[in-house]
């Protein structure tokens, strides 16, 4: 018996697109996380530049989420920070909308 050893070493890269939609749920996850820190010590005094920075976290995680689902069409590409952009920007939005609620 042969002993076969296949060994994978992929040529994709990583796109810019997809970079920056990791990099943009990110930055809005640790938004989120400062203001809601903020509320939290300030025992809900934050005033409407706080939710006026929320809706504005909102209304990025919306255009993260069209921006991965747009750049996933490129298939020569690693498909990893695609897929963790368009779930943080998701959480965020869930956030956003569980924030607004409250």
């Amino acid at each position: 018996m042969k002993n076969k050893t296949i060994i994978s070493f992929s040529e994709k890269k990583v796109s810019k697109n997809a970079f920056i939609t990791f990099v943009l749920g990110i930055a809005e996850l640790i938004g989120f996380i400062i203001l809601m820190l903020i509320s939290i010590l300030t025992k809900g005094g934050l005033n409407i530049i706080g939710g006026l920075a929320g809706c504005l976290f909102v209304l990025l995680a919306f255009f993260g989420v069209i921006w991965g689902v747009l750049s996933y069409d490129d298939a020569r590409t690693n498909q990893k920070y695609k897929i963790s952009g368009i779930c943080l920007n998701v959480i965020v939005i869930f956030m956003g909308i569980t924030f607004i609620m409250l």
